[in-house]
């Protein structure tokens, strides 16, 4: 073995170690498809060898982008039907959604105002107001969405919040829809300042109620003039005003840290991306896929070397579980990730049995995850499952590893968490179950093998727990001129190679 891969690295200055994975470990695995949910296979030692003909080869060295989390939209109907739960049941539903120990989720997007799986239309300054001093968090999302806001982050204290508007009041705004002027219509030129500052005003709002936001998103949609309530931007537009006002203004309010993302709409159209991520101030770009193929997020990721991230996709009343999980899985999941995405988010958290909430052009069969009926939570949808496959075995600050394999008909990714475990997602578009080989290879060019069973037309989770050595064989601090950030991760530099903080080599 490379006496470096034996080596604990310690970096005295900033408290960080290097390790590397020993030729042992365990690993557990969770399968669904149409007759098995989330049914757990036991947890195993790591084999030495193999009996499956299907082998998916993992390259924990060649690594991509780092992920940002996993999660639904908390939509005010959504919120609203949690707050109808008791207490106890309430807190239960959340663990098991965003709890270490349940599905793990760590990102969870809310609207600016109202979306259109809101009880009604309304933003945060409906009287005209150009001081804004009549800003307020609406009654609706005070009584609903704070306070589940609130419970997860004591639940899940580093939960992502993604907040995305999908109107600025309307007294800002010029060609509405004549029946209702929440709908369509763009920002007048004259309120760009004061619509950068609302912006403002909302951060400054949460954060008094102790929910600190991750990333803006500035327009949901902004080439649907149809949506309820909805807002339309050109690219231009939307450059103009995140280059000229909003970014300088979150800069100078103190909430640079605060991520802006631009576009939020389908893959069929990347020229929109590509611009208005040439802004300095924009984060990254985010897609949904009710048109377009997901290839798309590589291509905007290619052209602009910034993070993409998919934030929406529905599951409606009327799908069928095996073909939505599929594709969604394929798709949502392994497809935006394999595109170089962040995130993978679904839309609504929560329905109830009737798709009873929604504005008055919203939509009437967007499935939640839960089920909600009055008091009691009646059901895990697909949606549950799909995200959940993901987030279970991936994390948080997570980076994508090499996955490579020649069988046909499966899907898969693969990920290496921030705890040294590794996750996988692997979809089976076949119609048998099968075992197969999970390839971990070790330092000393020999394999280490996991050997779960991978459902037909199913979806199967798996993290990886290599053992990794703690005994010190040699110490060795490492000066500041050898270690630099690459490609947004910190490397060190050791006898004329490259080594990332896990002791992977890099070249």
């Amino acid at each position: 073995m490379n006496p470096i891969r034996r080596l604990s690295v310690i970096i005295s200055l900033l408290g960080i170690t290097a390790w590397a994975f020993a030729q042992s470990g365990t690993y557990e695995a969770w399968a669904t498809n149409s007759s098995k949910r989330m049914e757990s296979q036991e947890e195993k030692e790591l084999e030495s060898s193999t009996r499956a003909s299907v082998r998916i080869n993992l390259n924990p060295e060649q690594t991509y982008q780092h992920i940002d989390g996993f999660g639904w939209m908390l939509n005010q109907g959504s919120a609203k039907l949690l707050m109808q739960l008791p207490a106890d049941t309430r807190r239960a539903t959340l663990e098991e959604i965003f709890g270490a120990n349940g599905l793990n989720a760590s990102m969870v997007r809310v609207a600016i105002g109202a979306c259109d799986l809101s009880e009604s239309d309304y933003t945060y300054a409906d009287s005209k107001d150009e001081t804004l001093s009549n800003f307020a968090i609406a009654q609706q999302d005070l009584v609903s969405v704070i306070p589940v806001l609130q419970e997860i982050r004591t639940i899940n204290p580093d939960i992502k919040v993604m907040a995305c508007s999908w109107t600025a009041p309307t007294w800002m705004k010029e060609n509405t829809a004549w029946y209702n002027s929440y709908v369509d219509g763009s920002l007048k030129t004259e309120y760009y300042d004061l619509y950068a500052y609302y912006f403002v005003k909302y951060l400054d709002a949460m954060a008094a109620w102790g929910i600190p936001v991750w990333g803006i998103s500035l327009q949901n949609e902004p080439l649907n003039n149809h949506n309820d309530p909805s807002m339309v931007w050109t690219k231009e537009q939307m450059y103009k005003f995140i280059a000229g006002k909003l970014g300088p203004k979150l800069k100078d309010a103190g909430y640079s840290n605060v991520r802006i993302i631009a576009y939020d709409h389908n893959c069929d159209v990347t020229d929109f991306p590509i611009y208005v991520a040439t802004s300095k101030y924009v984060y990254g770009t985010a897609f949904h896929l009710y048109a377009g193929d997901i290839s798309a997020l590589s291509t905007v990721y290619n052209s602009t070397g910034k993070p993409v991230l998919f934030t929406e996709q529905y599951t409606g009343k009327d799908g069928d579980f095996s073909g939505d999980l599929g594709w969604h899985v394929k798709n949502v999941v392994i497809g935006s990730l394999q595109n170089m995405s962040t995130t993978a988010l679904e839309w609504n958290l929560c329905s109830d049995p009737d798709y009873s909430i929604h504005t008055s052009g919203g939509c009437t069969t967007c499935k939640g995850a839960l089920t909600i009926d009055g008091s009691a939570l009646t059901a895990r949808n697909v949606s549950y499952y799909i995200i959940g496959h993901a987030s279970r075995v991936i994390d948080a600050g997570a980076q994508r590893i090499e996955a490579t394999s020649s069988a046909s008909n499966i899907s898969y990714v693969a990920a290496r968490n921030p705890d040294g475990s590794i996750g996988v997602v692997v979809y089976n578009d076949g119609n048998q179950g099968r075992m197969i080989a999970i390839v971990l290879p070790d330092a000393d060019g020999k394999n280490t093998f996991a050997n779960p069973t991978l459902p037909a037309k199913g979806v199967l989770s798996v993290r990886i727990r290599p053992t990794v050595e703690t005994a010190l064989t040699q110490l060795v601090t490492v000066p500041v001129a050898t270690k630099r950030i690459e490609n947004g991760q910190l490397v060190i530099l050791y006898n004329n190679s490259t080594y990332n903080v896990l002791g992977s080599k890099l070249h």
